[in-house]
This record gives C-alpha cells, sequence and structure tokens, in this order.
C-alpha cells in the first residue's frame, strides 16, 4: 500500500496490514509504576551481550551468522556466544558441520579433514592422538573460539523442536548484562550491539524486550516513500483451529519513522533483546516440544503477566540471511516448505498442545482422558487448574492478569463450548497502550504461589554458570529501583525517575531500629555462642574430644541435598 494513504505523522506510522495510522506522541515522563533501566557496574558503553543461537544440522549458515556477529559489533571482546547444535555426529564434517568448526575455518583454522581423520584412525592410536591435538591447536588460533563460544552438542535425533533447543540457554548463561536471541541464518547492522543497547534504553523500562520479526537481508536498506527507516511490525493476532491465539510467521505489518522503540503486542525468537533476567525470570520450556507457532503467543503471555513489554525498535538491529538452505535441508521432511527438520513425535507434540491450552486456561479440545492424567482436582476445570499450578516458572506470572493481557492484546480466547473467542485483526497496533503493575510483586512469582493447588510442581531450570542474583530469585524487592545487588550504578533515565529518597525509606526512627539490633545481637550470642562454649566444655570434661565435638557440629549445620530441578532429571543424558 503506498504511502499516500496515510498521514505522514511527526513520531512515526504503523501499517497494520490495512491502513496506515499514526503513532501518538509519547508521554513526557515514564508512568511511576515503570521500573527504570538500571545500568552495569560499568554502564551501558561496558555492558557485555549473551548471544544464543541454535542450530539444527545448518553449520554452514551458522557459521556465517558468528562471523558477521562478531565483525559487525562494535565492541566484540565484550560479546559472548552460547550455541545449542543439533548434528549428526555420525556424518562427515562435509555433509554436517558443527557451527563452531565451520566458524574456525572461515577464519583460517580448519580441523584436519574427515578422510584424513578417517585413515588416520585405521593405522594407529597414535595417529588418533595427533588428530586431537591438531583440534586443539586449531581450536587454541581460532578467534574467540576458547573464551568468548560456549556450546552443547546433541544428536539431531534427539532434537524435539526450537523451544526445546532454546531451554539449553539455561546450561550457557554467564554473567552477562545483556541477553540477544537470534536464529542461526542472520545478519547484522553495523555496530548492532551499541544500537540494541541505546534502543533498549529509550524504552525507560528496565523489563523491556526489544522484539520483532527481522527484515530480509535483501531489503537491507529498504526506506518508507519519505526517507524513514522501515521497520518489521507483527500486528494481527489469530484465534487457530484449537483455539491457541497465533501469530504470522512473517510480519504482516510495518513501522515507519519512528522516533523511539514502540510497544508491542507480539515476541519474535528470531530476535529478542533484553537484560538476561529475561532468560532467568521467564526460562524457555523444555517440555513445550515439538512446536513452532502453538508456543509463541504462550511465551508474550508468560514474559507479559511476568512484567515484561515488548517493543518493536526504531531501527533494524539484525536481518534475516535468505540464502539458500544447506542441501540437507532441501529433501523432503515435515517443515512448512518441506525441509528436514527435527524427528517428529505426534504424542510429544500433543501433549505440549495440551500443555499451552493449560497455561492459557482454554478447556475445548481437552479429553478427559487427557485431564486424567493432568493432576488432581474435580472434574476437569479442576484438573486444568491443579495443572496451571503446577506449570510453576513455565506458567503466567502475577504481576498482570490473563485477563488484563486479552484486553491489551484485543482478542478473546474460546469457552467451554469453543464460542466467543475472535482475533484482532491487526487493530490496536500504531498505539498500544501500557499497562501498570504492582512492581514489588517479583517477575518470578508465579500466578498459583500460595494458593496450595500444585502436587508437582515443575521446579525451576538451573543455570550453573550464572553466579548473579536473578539466577535463583534473588533479585528485584522494588518499588526500589536499583533491585539487584549486581546493579550499582542506574542511568540518568533511572535517576530522573527517583523522586525522593523518601520511597525507601521506613517510618521506624532509626534509634528504635538500632536498639532492637543491638537487643538481637545479645539474644543470638547467649544463645548460640555461649552455649557452644558451654557444650564444648562439657564434652571435654567427659572425654570428648573438641575435634569429635567440631565435626559434629560441622554435620549438624550441613544442608539438605537440594533436589534436581525436573527439566535436568528429564534432560540430564542430553
Amino acid at each position: 500500500m503506498s504511502a499516500s494513504v496515510s498521514v505522514n505523522g511527526k513520531f512515526g506510522r504503523v501499517f497494520d496490514g490495512r491502513s496506515f495510522q499514526d503513532v501518538s506522541p509519547p508521554p513526557r515522563t515514564p508512568p511511576k509504576e515503570q521500573v527504570p533501566p538500571t545500568a552495569t557496574a560499568g554502564g551501558a558503553s561496558k555492558s557485555t551481550v549473551f548471544v544464543s543461537i541454535p542450530q539444527f544440522r545448518d553449520g554452514r549458515r551458522c557459521a556465517q551468522t558468528l562471523q558477521r556477529l562478531f565483525e559487525s559489533a562494535s565492541h566484540p571482546d565484550r560479546v559472548y556466544v552460547g550455541l545449542i547444535e543439533q548434528t549428526d555426529t555420525g556424518r562427515s564434517k562435509e555433509e554436517d558441520p558443527t557451527c563452531l568448526e565451520e566458524y574456525c575455518a572461515l577464519m583460517g583454522y580448519k580441523m584436519m579433514e574427515e578422510e584424513e581423520q578417517s585413515q588416520a584412525a585405521d593405522r594407529s592410536i597414535a595417529q588418533m592422538g595427533a588428530i586431537q591435538a591438531d583440534r586443539n591447536k586449531k581450536m587454541a588460533g581460532c578467534p574467540r573460539a576458547l573464551d568468548q563460544i560456549r556450546s552443547v552438542r546433541f544428536h539431531h535425533l534427539a532434537a524435539k523442536g526450537p523451544v526445546y533447543a532454546r531451554s539449553f540457554t539455561r546450561k550457557l548463561l554467564g554473567n552477562e548484562d545483556f541477553c540477544m536471541q537470534i536464529d542461526a541464518s542472520t545478519d547484522f547492522a553495523k555496530g548492532w550491539d551499541n544500537l540494541a543497547v541505546n534502543q533498549w534504553l529509550k524504552t525507560g523500562n528496565e523489563y523491556a524486550v526489544l522484539s520483532n520479526v527481522p527484515l530480509s537481508e535483501k531489503e537491507r536498506d529498504k526506506m518508507g516513500s519519505d526517507g524513514n527507516v522501515e521497520v518489521p511490525r507483527q500486528c494481527a493476532i489469530k484465534i487457530g483451529s484449537e483455539g491457541v491465539p497465533l501469530y504470522e510467521n512473517i510480519a504482516d505489518g510495518k513501522a515507519i519513522g519512528l522516533m523511539q522503540p514502540l510497544l508491542s503486542t507480539a515476541h519474535s525468537s528470531s530476535f529478542a533483546f533484553a537484560k538476561c533476567h529475561y532468560e532467568t525470570n521467564v526460562p524457555h520450556d523444555p517440555f513445550a516440544t515439538q512446536l513452532l507457532n502453538t508456543e509463541k503467543f504462550p511465551r508474550f503471555a508468560r514474559l507479559w503477566t511476568r512484567g515484561y513489554d515488548v517493543y518493536v525498535p526504531s531501527v533494524n538491529i539484525v536481518y534475516r540471511d535468505n540464502v539458500v538452505l544447506h542441501p540437507l535441508h532441501q529433501t523432503a521432511g515435515h517443515g512448512e516448505k518441506r525441509e528436514k527438520l527435527w524427528p517428529k513425535n505426534d504424542n510429544e507434540r500433543k501433549a505440549a498442545h495440551i500443555r499451552m491450552k493449560v497455561l492459557l486456561d482454554i478447556h475445548h479440545g481437552i479429553t478427559s482422558a487427557e485431564a486424567s492424567s493432568l493432576g488432581g482436582g474435580n472434574g476437569i476445570g479442576g484438573k486444568i487448574s491443579t495443572a496451571r499450578a503446577n506449570l510453576g516458572i513455565y506458567g503466567l506470572g502475577k504481576r498482570r492478569t490473563l485477563d488484563q493481557l486479552l484486553e491489551f492484546t484485543g482478542i478473546a480466547l474460546p469457552g467451554t463450548d469453543f464460542t466467543g473467542q475472535r482475533g484482532n485483526d491487526g487493530k490496536g497496533c500504531s498505539n498500544p497502550i501500557w499497562v501498570p503493575y504492582d512492581a514489588s510483586i517479583s517477575p518470578r512469582a508465579n500466578l498459583f504461589d500460595g494458593t496450595g493447588k500444585a502436587n508437582d510442581l515443575d521446579l525451576d531450570p538451573e543455570f550453573p554458570l550464572r553466579t548473579l542474583p536473578d539466577a535463583t530469585g534473588g533479585q528485584y524487592d522494588h518499588p526500589f529501583p536499583m533491585g539487584n545487588a549486581a546493579w550499582d550504578e542506574m542511568t540518568d533515565a533511572g535517576k530522573a525517575n527517583i523522586d525522593s529518597p523518601s520511597e525507601a525509606s521506613s517510618d521506624v526512627p532509626y534509634s528504635i531500629v538500632f536498639f532492637l539490633w543491638a537487643v538481637g545481637l545479645y539474644v543470638w550470642y547467649s544463645t548460640f555462642v555461649s552455649s557452644t562454649d558451654i557444650g564444648h566444655n562439657r564434652k571435654a570434661r567427659n572425654g570428648v574430644s573438641n575435634k569429635q565435638s567440631t565435626q559434629a557440629l560441622r554435620n549438624s549445620a550441613r544442608k539438605p541435598r537440594r533436589k534436581v530441578p525436573l527439566a535436568e532429571r528429564s534432560l540430564k543424558n542430553v
């Protein structure tokens, strides 16, 4: 549609698939309930970025993505990568290369050819050692391979879809400040890291997520007729045949000439950029196996009800690489374009589909037999309620409600008789209104916490490489803007939103606080320290050695072993 049908809005325009609408002026000051951005210890200019990239038998394109990622960054030394590699480990490198080894080859550090490896293996074990030594040498020389690229790899036959693959981010995420998720076939704007951080800061929102369907690389220089930048934007949400809301695979709308990032009702897994608590507070669901489109809106729902807001950036930060698919992907498969995807499992797909319905409280299409496997409770409704509680961190949050979400997106979910559902036809795409929430509620608070309904709770995943408080939930005692102790410097935008220190003050006089602290310290000393000394003396008089009593105290102080999270148990062999 030509721009002649629209008004050239000062703050930008949005095409919702049918017509152009002007973008309303942004508020002069952010909403008082909105949590202002916090910066890293070194400030935004020294922020580190973790980039997660899952690839399924697409090592060559992934390697090109890795190369461009570092070459296009303003600060490549502060970029870290988490690769989730799903390849046929029995095939040669030529047929199914890994992303990391192919990247090293592009950088001039090609590993020993497969034929050479095979011949060496036939000759002697010593030659196998030479092969490993060659690989170690090449990896040591390959730029950033050892210190900035982390990876997990498993056989492609164990793959269960993109959501399952992205759930392995938990094994790779370290103490980086920002996180970005992309596809294995992605190109980048020059200085993409600075662009992304600056765009994020412009939102004025600690819980902002920049996300949109990337523009095609072929349209990198695309501009509107007025010379303004065009950014893809998803507008329409339709209700699928089973009642779950769906987004189109491609952007059905666009934003032109935006002055700053624009609030959105959609989230794209092909590009998302946020503070890394986005990954720890709303982790990818490892039980959403075999799903593509069905999981997209439920993930947006999880983010939004936990206080996260998605924004379309005003500039294009990444691009979709449209080069020819790897030959493996041109053979007949079950993908939308007949590409070869992960091994299909209808039972897993059906169970995951029911899981998405449970999350959104959709009863339609769940039979009594299926409901009986969901958990306790009376009737289908009671069992679904129990199953929703069991989702835990993989369910909805407490900051906003499902009803608020439906109003925000302009859709309606089906009733038990599959009536009343409706999509939004792209309406309301130009000027969504930010919905406030109580920031004192943790983003990790689950909808059913404290209700006692859960009887088989999905436990939180572990992030073994991340030691910041958000990895274990110890974060954000808002409305205190600083929240997480890992961040000790606020941006100017954040400081401007603190009206006075009285918000974090107490009505109790400091003299009383000090007096109570002193009394508590005396009681503690009298109860524990003194009694311990007496106990030691008594044991010494009875012939018990100090060494034995010390060991007994150590044993009594040991913490019980923590249960391994369900996600870790179910994936431990992968």
